[in-house]
Protein backbone atom coordinates (compact mmCIF):
# COMPACT_ATOMS: atom_id res chain seq x y z
CA UNK A 1 0.00 0.00 0.00
CA UNK A 2 3.00 2.44 1.23
CA UNK A 3 4.81 1.35 -2.76
CA UNK A 4 1.07 2.58 -4.48
CA UNK A 5 1.05 5.63 -2.56
CA UNK A 6 4.12 6.60 -3.37
CA UNK A 7 3.89 5.79 -6.80
CA UNK A 8 0.42 7.41 -7.01
CA UNK A 9 1.94 11.06 -5.20
CA UNK A 10 4.74 10.62 -8.01
CA UNK A 11 2.30 10.63 -10.90
CA UNK A 12 0.45 13.18 -9.40
CA UNK A 13 3.75 15.15 -9.04
CA UNK A 14 4.60 14.77 -12.67
CA UNK A 15 1.58 16.03 -14.37
CA UNK A 16 1.73 19.19 -12.02
CA UNK A 17 5.22 19.79 -13.79
CA UNK A 18 3.86 19.60 -17.45
CA UNK A 19 2.71 23.24 -17.58
CA UNK A 20 6.68 24.08 -16.41
CA UNK A 21 8.03 21.86 -19.16
CA UNK A 22 5.31 23.32 -22.07
CA UNK A 23 6.08 26.75 -21.26
CA UNK A 24 9.78 26.12 -21.66
CA UNK A 25 9.81 24.21 -24.80
CA UNK A 26 12.09 25.53 -28.25
CA UNK A 27 10.50 27.28 -30.99
CA UNK A 28 10.43 25.69 -33.95
CA UNK A 29 10.60 27.15 -37.55
CA UNK A 30 10.54 24.83 -40.24
CA UNK A 31 11.42 26.00 -43.65
CA UNK A 32 12.60 24.86 -47.12
CA UNK A 33 13.38 25.54 -50.35
CA UNK A 34 13.30 23.94 -54.15
CA UNK A 35 15.38 25.10 -57.11
CA UNK A 36 15.50 23.69 -60.35
CA UNK A 37 17.77 24.71 -63.50
CA UNK A 38 16.53 24.66 -66.85
CA UNK A 39 19.20 25.54 -69.59
CA UNK A 40 20.65 25.26 -72.68
CA UNK A 41 24.65 24.32 -72.29
CA UNK A 42 26.87 24.85 -74.72
CA UNK A 43 30.88 24.33 -75.00
CA UNK A 44 33.31 25.15 -78.19
CA UNK A 45 34.46 22.41 -79.96
CA UNK A 46 37.99 23.13 -79.59
CA UNK A 47 37.86 22.72 -75.59
CA UNK A 48 39.50 19.93 -74.00
CA UNK A 49 37.53 16.71 -73.46
CA UNK A 50 39.03 16.59 -70.02
CA UNK A 51 37.75 18.05 -66.99
CA UNK A 52 41.23 17.77 -65.30
CA UNK A 53 42.63 20.30 -68.03
CA UNK A 54 40.44 23.01 -66.70
CA UNK A 55 40.66 22.56 -63.23
CA UNK A 56 42.55 20.22 -60.73
CA UNK A 57 39.89 18.03 -60.58
CA UNK A 58 36.88 16.86 -58.89
CA UNK A 59 38.26 14.80 -56.13
CA UNK A 60 39.21 17.90 -54.11
CA UNK A 61 36.70 18.13 -51.25
CA UNK A 62 34.75 20.80 -51.79
CA UNK A 63 35.92 21.92 -54.88
CA UNK A 64 33.00 23.14 -57.16
CA UNK A 65 33.73 22.10 -60.44
CA UNK A 66 31.48 24.03 -62.80
CA UNK A 67 32.07 22.13 -66.19
CA UNK A 68 31.72 19.03 -64.31
CA UNK A 69 28.02 20.00 -63.53
CA UNK A 70 27.31 21.35 -67.21
CA UNK A 71 25.51 19.14 -68.98
CA UNK A 72 27.20 19.66 -72.33
CA UNK A 73 29.90 17.89 -70.29
CA UNK A 74 27.99 14.37 -68.78
CA UNK A 75 27.41 12.47 -71.74
CA UNK A 76 29.44 8.99 -72.14
CA UNK A 77 31.37 9.63 -68.59
CA UNK A 78 32.23 13.31 -68.25
CA UNK A 79 33.04 13.43 -72.25
CA UNK A 80 32.41 16.80 -74.21
CA UNK A 81 29.37 16.98 -76.08
CA UNK A 82 28.75 20.53 -78.79
CA UNK A 83 25.85 21.20 -76.47
CA UNK A 84 23.13 19.65 -74.38
CA UNK A 85 19.81 20.42 -72.47
CA UNK A 86 20.11 20.70 -68.35
CA UNK A 87 16.66 20.19 -66.85
CA UNK A 88 17.85 19.41 -63.04
CA UNK A 89 16.91 19.46 -58.93
CA UNK A 90 19.87 22.08 -58.17
CA UNK A 91 21.84 20.39 -55.36
CA UNK A 92 21.13 23.23 -53.44
CA UNK A 93 17.53 22.76 -52.71
CA UNK A 94 16.66 22.15 -49.03
CA UNK A 95 15.10 21.55 -46.37
CA UNK A 96 15.78 22.20 -42.53
CA UNK A 97 14.52 24.54 -39.53
CA UNK A 98 16.03 27.43 -37.28
CA UNK A 99 15.55 26.44 -33.18
CA UNK A 100 15.21 28.88 -30.46
CA UNK A 101 15.48 28.16 -26.90
CA UNK A 102 16.28 31.01 -24.47
CA UNK A 103 20.18 31.85 -24.88
CA UNK A 104 20.78 28.70 -27.04
CA UNK A 105 19.47 28.50 -30.84
CA UNK A 106 20.51 26.28 -33.41
CA UNK A 107 19.71 25.01 -37.02
CA UNK A 108 19.89 21.93 -39.33
CA UNK A 109 19.68 22.13 -43.06
CA UNK A 110 19.25 18.68 -45.51
CA UNK A 111 19.74 19.42 -49.45
CA UNK A 112 19.61 17.04 -52.47
CA UNK A 113 23.57 15.91 -53.20
CA UNK A 114 23.52 14.83 -56.34
CA UNK A 115 21.40 14.85 -60.14
CA UNK A 116 24.07 16.46 -61.90
CA UNK A 117 24.36 14.31 -64.87
CA UNK A 118 21.30 11.92 -66.77
CA UNK A 119 19.46 10.85 -63.77
CA UNK A 120 18.47 13.95 -61.57
CA UNK A 121 16.98 11.73 -59.31
CA UNK A 122 19.64 9.78 -58.02
CA UNK A 123 20.77 12.51 -55.28
CA UNK A 124 20.28 11.39 -52.26
CA UNK A 125 19.88 13.61 -49.10
CA UNK A 126 23.25 15.18 -47.44
CA UNK A 127 23.95 17.17 -44.64
CA UNK A 128 24.47 21.01 -45.22
CA UNK A 129 24.51 22.63 -41.85
CA UNK A 130 23.74 21.49 -37.97
CA UNK A 131 25.10 23.52 -35.46
CA UNK A 132 24.05 25.05 -32.00
CA UNK A 133 24.78 28.51 -30.63
CA UNK A 134 25.18 29.74 -26.96
CA UNK A 135 24.31 33.67 -26.58
CA UNK A 136 26.65 34.79 -23.57
CA UNK A 137 25.52 38.48 -23.71
CA UNK A 138 28.90 39.98 -25.16
CA UNK A 139 29.25 37.52 -28.04
CA UNK A 140 27.56 34.00 -29.15
CA UNK A 141 29.30 30.77 -29.22
CA UNK A 142 28.83 28.56 -31.94
CA UNK A 143 29.65 24.63 -32.43
CA UNK A 144 28.93 22.35 -35.24
CA UNK A 145 29.13 22.50 -39.12
CA UNK A 146 28.03 26.05 -40.07
CA UNK A 147 29.33 28.31 -43.40
CA UNK A 148 33.06 29.46 -42.25
CA UNK A 149 34.01 32.89 -41.30
CA UNK A 150 35.84 33.55 -44.43
CA UNK A 151 32.30 33.85 -46.05
CA UNK A 152 30.74 37.01 -48.36
CA UNK A 153 29.07 36.78 -51.49
CA UNK A 154 28.21 39.63 -53.49
CA UNK A 155 26.65 37.87 -56.90
CA UNK A 156 23.51 35.94 -57.92
CA UNK A 157 25.26 34.06 -61.21
CA UNK A 158 23.49 30.57 -61.34
CA UNK A 159 24.93 29.02 -64.60
CA UNK A 160 26.35 26.90 -65.72
CA UNK A 161 25.03 23.27 -64.57
CA UNK A 162 22.71 24.82 -61.91
CA UNK A 163 25.20 26.21 -59.33
CA UNK A 164 24.60 27.72 -55.90
CA UNK A 165 23.75 31.39 -57.41
CA UNK A 166 25.52 32.93 -56.07
CA UNK A 167 29.10 33.01 -57.81
CA UNK A 168 30.44 30.48 -55.70
CA UNK A 169 33.49 28.95 -57.74
CA UNK A 170 33.39 32.11 -59.70
CA UNK A 171 35.61 34.49 -57.59
CA UNK A 172 33.25 34.27 -54.63
CA UNK A 173 34.69 34.37 -51.03
CA UNK A 174 33.30 31.61 -50.22
CA UNK A 175 35.19 28.65 -47.28
CA UNK A 176 32.32 25.68 -47.99
CA UNK A 177 30.46 23.74 -44.64
CA UNK A 178 32.37 22.71 -42.18
CA UNK A 179 32.44 21.67 -38.48
CA UNK A 180 33.99 24.59 -36.41
CA UNK A 181 34.40 26.23 -33.38
CA UNK A 182 33.09 30.07 -33.33
CA UNK A 183 33.15 32.71 -31.56
CA UNK A 184 30.95 36.07 -32.55
CA UNK A 185 30.91 39.45 -31.77
CA UNK A 186 28.57 41.42 -34.15
CA UNK A 187 29.97 41.75 -37.21
CA UNK A 188 33.39 40.05 -35.98
CA UNK A 189 34.00 36.62 -36.57
CA UNK A 190 36.68 33.92 -35.19
CA UNK A 191 36.98 30.69 -36.06
CA UNK A 192 38.67 27.55 -35.40
CA UNK A 193 37.47 25.17 -39.01
CA UNK A 194 38.15 21.33 -39.76
CA UNK A 195 40.96 21.73 -42.22
CA UNK A 196 41.05 20.98 -45.79
CA UNK A 197 42.57 17.83 -46.44
CA UNK A 198 43.37 18.45 -50.22
CA UNK A 199 46.82 18.03 -50.44
CA UNK A 200 49.82 18.59 -53.23
CA UNK A 201 49.81 17.92 -56.98
CA UNK A 202 52.37 16.83 -59.36
CA UNK A 203 52.89 18.09 -62.37
CA UNK A 204 52.52 15.79 -66.03
CA UNK A 205 53.80 16.61 -69.34
CA UNK A 206 53.23 20.90 -69.64
CA UNK A 207 54.04 21.83 -73.07
CA UNK A 208 52.83 22.26 -76.50
CA UNK A 209 53.28 18.94 -77.44
CA UNK A 210 50.12 18.00 -75.65
CA UNK A 211 48.40 20.96 -77.41
CA UNK A 212 46.71 18.24 -79.74
CA UNK A 213 45.92 15.60 -77.02
CA UNK A 214 44.76 18.06 -74.16
CA UNK A 215 45.67 15.61 -72.20
CA UNK A 216 45.95 16.09 -68.08
CA UNK A 217 48.56 18.40 -66.70
CA UNK A 218 47.80 17.57 -63.32
CA UNK A 219 47.91 14.50 -60.48
CA UNK A 220 47.59 13.88 -57.15
CA UNK A 221 50.42 12.91 -55.08
CA UNK A 222 50.00 10.00 -52.38
CA UNK A 223 51.93 10.40 -49.56
CA UNK A 224 52.21 7.37 -46.86
CA UNK A 225 50.87 9.47 -44.38
CA UNK A 226 48.93 13.23 -43.87
CA UNK A 227 49.06 15.31 -40.98
CA UNK A 228 46.42 18.09 -39.75
CA UNK A 229 48.77 20.31 -38.01
CA UNK A 230 46.21 23.08 -37.38
CA UNK A 231 43.06 23.81 -37.55
CA UNK A 232 41.65 26.04 -40.64
CA UNK A 233 42.12 29.65 -39.12
CA UNK A 234 39.68 31.81 -40.00
CA UNK A 235 38.74 35.49 -38.92
CA UNK A 236 36.69 38.61 -40.88
CA UNK A 237 34.81 41.70 -39.75
CA UNK A 238 31.86 42.81 -41.50
CA UNK A 239 30.66 46.65 -41.16
CA UNK A 240 27.88 49.02 -42.28
CA UNK A 241 29.14 52.84 -43.25
CA UNK A 242 27.17 55.39 -45.32
CA UNK A 243 25.27 53.48 -48.27
CA UNK A 244 27.13 50.55 -48.17
CA UNK A 245 28.43 47.10 -46.20
CA UNK A 246 32.18 46.33 -46.17
CA UNK A 247 34.09 42.83 -45.80
CA UNK A 248 37.77 42.37 -45.04
CA UNK A 249 38.45 38.16 -43.93
CA UNK A 250 41.01 35.73 -44.02
CA UNK A 251 41.90 32.02 -43.80
CA UNK A 252 45.19 29.91 -43.41
CA UNK A 253 45.17 26.04 -44.09
CA UNK A 254 48.28 23.89 -43.32
CA UNK A 255 48.93 20.03 -43.79
CA UNK A 256 52.30 17.92 -43.33
CA UNK A 257 52.68 15.14 -45.89
CA UNK A 258 55.37 12.41 -45.36
CA UNK A 259 57.09 10.43 -48.14
CA UNK A 260 59.01 7.60 -48.25
CA UNK A 261 61.82 7.45 -51.37
CA UNK A 262 64.14 4.89 -51.33
CA UNK A 263 63.23 3.68 -47.61
CA UNK A 264 64.39 7.52 -46.54
CA UNK A 265 61.18 9.91 -45.31
CA UNK A 266 60.50 13.07 -47.17
CA UNK A 267 58.33 15.91 -45.65
CA UNK A 268 56.33 18.68 -47.45
CA UNK A 269 54.24 20.85 -45.86
CA UNK A 270 51.09 22.28 -48.05
CA UNK A 271 50.56 25.82 -46.72
CA UNK A 272 47.04 27.76 -48.14
CA UNK A 273 45.78 31.01 -47.58
CA UNK A 274 43.72 33.92 -49.19
CA UNK A 275 42.81 37.45 -48.26
CA UNK A 276 39.60 39.09 -49.16
CA UNK A 277 37.26 42.24 -49.08
CA UNK A 278 34.32 43.28 -50.89
CA UNK A 279 31.12 45.78 -50.77
CA UNK A 280 27.81 46.26 -51.15
CA UNK A 281 26.60 49.47 -52.12
CA UNK A 282 23.22 51.31 -52.83
CA UNK A 283 22.13 54.05 -54.45
CA UNK A 284 18.31 54.70 -54.67
CA UNK A 285 17.44 51.40 -57.15
CA UNK A 286 20.44 50.83 -58.19
CA UNK A 287 23.50 48.55 -56.40
CA UNK A 288 26.32 47.89 -57.11
CA UNK A 289 28.78 45.06 -55.55
CA UNK A 290 32.29 43.80 -55.55
CA UNK A 291 35.01 41.69 -54.60
CA UNK A 292 38.86 41.00 -54.43
CA UNK A 293 40.80 38.24 -53.13
CA UNK A 294 44.71 37.07 -53.32
CA UNK A 295 46.03 34.46 -51.97
CA UNK A 296 48.46 31.10 -52.28
CA UNK A 297 46.97 27.77 -52.87
CA UNK A 298 43.25 28.76 -52.53
CA UNK A 299 42.28 24.85 -53.67
CA UNK A 300 44.62 23.62 -50.25
CA UNK A 301 42.82 25.99 -48.28
CA UNK A 302 39.21 25.25 -49.32
CA UNK A 303 38.27 28.12 -51.41
CA UNK A 304 38.88 26.65 -54.86
CA UNK A 305 38.13 27.85 -57.99
CA UNK A 306 36.07 26.35 -60.47
CA UNK A 307 37.56 28.05 -63.40
CA UNK A 308 40.60 28.01 -63.12
CA UNK A 309 43.65 25.54 -63.17
CA UNK A 310 46.98 26.57 -61.09
CA UNK A 311 45.29 26.94 -57.88
CA UNK A 312 47.19 23.91 -55.87
CA UNK A 313 50.62 23.69 -54.80
CA UNK A 314 53.18 21.15 -56.82
CA UNK A 315 55.60 19.19 -55.23
CA UNK A 316 57.82 16.53 -56.63
CA UNK A 317 59.47 13.86 -54.56
CA UNK A 318 62.48 13.46 -56.32
CA UNK A 319 63.61 16.87 -56.04
CA UNK A 320 62.10 17.58 -52.80
CA UNK A 321 60.76 20.77 -53.74
CA UNK A 322 57.44 22.63 -53.56
CA UNK A 323 56.27 25.71 -55.96
CA UNK A 324 53.09 27.80 -54.55
CA UNK A 325 50.50 28.95 -56.50
CA UNK A 326 49.65 32.29 -56.38
CA UNK A 327 45.99 33.97 -57.13
CA UNK A 328 44.01 36.58 -57.27
CA UNK A 329 40.04 37.43 -58.25
CA UNK A 330 38.25 40.26 -58.74
CA UNK A 331 33.75 40.65 -59.46
CA UNK A 332 32.09 43.87 -60.11
CA UNK A 333 28.68 43.29 -59.89
CA UNK A 334 26.09 46.04 -61.18
CA UNK A 335 22.30 45.92 -60.17
CA UNK A 336 18.95 47.64 -60.67
CA UNK A 337 15.59 46.68 -59.04
CA UNK A 338 12.75 48.06 -61.20
CA UNK A 339 10.31 46.84 -58.61
CA UNK A 340 9.76 45.27 -55.78
CA UNK A 341 9.07 42.22 -57.62
CA UNK A 342 11.36 42.60 -60.87
CA UNK A 343 15.53 43.29 -60.43
CA UNK A 344 18.03 43.42 -63.09
CA UNK A 345 21.64 41.81 -62.59
CA UNK A 346 24.92 41.43 -64.34
CA UNK A 347 28.36 41.05 -63.77
CA UNK A 348 32.26 40.42 -65.04
CA UNK A 349 34.40 38.55 -62.80
CA UNK A 350 38.03 37.71 -63.50
CA UNK A 351 40.25 34.74 -61.87
CA UNK A 352 43.75 34.50 -62.39
CA UNK A 353 46.42 31.96 -61.50
CA UNK A 354 49.86 30.92 -61.90
CA UNK A 355 52.22 28.25 -60.81
CA UNK A 356 55.82 27.23 -61.42
CA UNK A 357 56.36 23.39 -62.54
CA UNK A 358 58.66 21.92 -60.25
CA UNK A 359 61.39 19.98 -62.13
CA UNK A 360 61.09 22.02 -65.34
CA UNK A 361 60.86 25.08 -63.78
CA UNK A 362 58.02 26.10 -66.52
CA UNK A 363 55.90 29.05 -65.72
CA UNK A 364 52.41 28.05 -66.28
CA UNK A 365 49.35 31.09 -66.18
CA UNK A 366 45.92 31.15 -66.80
CA UNK A 367 43.00 34.39 -66.39
CA UNK A 368 39.43 33.23 -66.99
CA UNK A 369 36.66 36.17 -67.16
CA UNK A 370 32.81 35.36 -66.51
CA UNK A 371 29.93 37.46 -68.06
CA UNK A 372 26.29 37.29 -67.57
CA UNK A 373 23.21 39.05 -67.22
CA UNK A 374 20.15 37.80 -65.51
CA UNK A 375 16.38 39.07 -64.56
CA UNK A 376 14.79 38.32 -61.24
CA UNK A 377 11.26 37.98 -61.10
CA UNK A 378 8.94 37.09 -58.67
CA UNK A 379 5.55 37.04 -59.58
CA UNK A 380 4.06 36.25 -56.16
CA UNK A 381 5.74 35.89 -52.82
CA UNK A 382 8.23 33.22 -52.14
CA UNK A 383 8.19 32.19 -56.39
CA UNK A 384 11.28 33.53 -58.45
CA UNK A 385 11.93 33.11 -61.81
CA UNK A 386 15.14 34.08 -63.29
CA UNK A 387 16.00 33.91 -66.66
CA UNK A 388 19.96 33.87 -67.35
CA UNK A 389 22.70 33.99 -69.85
CA UNK A 390 26.30 33.74 -69.62
CA UNK A 391 29.69 32.60 -70.74
CA UNK A 392 32.94 31.46 -68.75
CA UNK A 393 35.97 32.20 -71.08
CA UNK A 394 38.56 29.99 -70.22
CA UNK A 395 41.00 32.01 -72.28
CA UNK A 396 44.59 29.92 -72.74
CA UNK A 397 46.92 27.88 -69.84
CA UNK A 398 50.13 29.85 -70.70
CA UNK A 399 53.22 27.76 -70.17
CA UNK A 400 56.86 28.52 -71.54
CA UNK A 401 56.72 25.85 -74.05
CA UNK A 402 53.66 26.79 -75.71
CA UNK A 403 49.81 28.23 -74.76
CA UNK A 404 46.81 25.37 -74.91
CA UNK A 405 43.35 27.49 -76.36
CA UNK A 406 40.78 26.04 -73.64
CA UNK A 407 37.64 27.61 -75.19
CA UNK A 408 34.46 29.18 -73.82
CA UNK A 409 31.40 27.83 -71.89
CA UNK A 410 28.22 29.71 -72.55
CA UNK A 411 24.60 29.17 -71.49
CA UNK A 412 21.00 30.46 -71.71
CA UNK A 413 18.56 29.64 -68.71
CA UNK A 414 16.15 29.69 -66.37
CA UNK A 415 16.61 29.28 -62.48
CA UNK A 416 12.89 28.42 -60.95
CA UNK A 417 12.59 28.74 -56.77
CA UNK A 418 10.04 28.12 -54.46
CA UNK A 419 10.67 29.19 -50.61
CA UNK A 420 7.66 27.34 -48.40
Amino acid sequence: MKKLFILVVAIVMAFAALPAFAQDKADWAFYGSVRMWTAWEQVDSDAPPQLTSLSPGAGIPGFQVAVSRARAYSIGGDLQSDGDLAWMLQGNSRIGANVKWGNISGAFEYGHSGGWGVDSASGNPSLRLLYGMWNFGPGQLEIGQDYGSYFYLVSNLCGPGGQECNGIGFGSIYPGRLPMIRLIFGGLKLSLEATRTTGSFNTINIGAANATAQTPFLTNNVPIETDWLLPRLAASYTFNAGPGQFFIGGQYNQLKEIYSVGGVERDNTVDGWTLGAGTKLSFGPFYTNATVQYGYNPNNVGSGPATLYPSVQLYDVTVDRNEDAKYMAAQLILGFKLTDAMTFEGGVIWQSGKVQTVATENSVKQDTWTYYLQMVWSPTKNFFIIPEIGVVDYTKLKTDLGDLNYGKMSWLGVKWQINF
